[in-house]
């Protein structure tokens, strides 16, 4: 595994995946137990779980980026219908 991609679980605390929240029952090795609230526990990897938080960080980092450039660009638009109007030529 790539340690600059690492994502660091730790037993007790809760993270999220595509299937809910889950907490993180115990680890050992490459591999770790998670539990969802419903109580259902998987065996899984370390690297697979981190690959997902990573992959949800950047889609949120890129949902935020767009909404900032949505913002921006209807500023601009309404400052520019609220600009000065040029005099008419007379």
């Amino acid at each position: 595994m790539n340690p600059y991609n690492e994502f660091n679980f730790m037993v007790g605390e809760k993270y999220e995946n595509e299937k809910g929240i889950f907490s993180v029952m115990s680890i050992e090795k490459d591999s770790m137990v998670i539990q969802w609230a419903n109580g259902e526990e998987i065996q899984t990897s370390i690297e697979f779980q981190g690959r997902i938080q990573k992959r949800r960080e950047w889609e949120k980092t890129q949902q935020e980026e767009k909404a900032t450039a949505a913002k921006q660009t209807t500023r601009k638009a309404k400052a520019s219908k609220s600009g000065k109007k040029k005099p008419s030529p007379k």
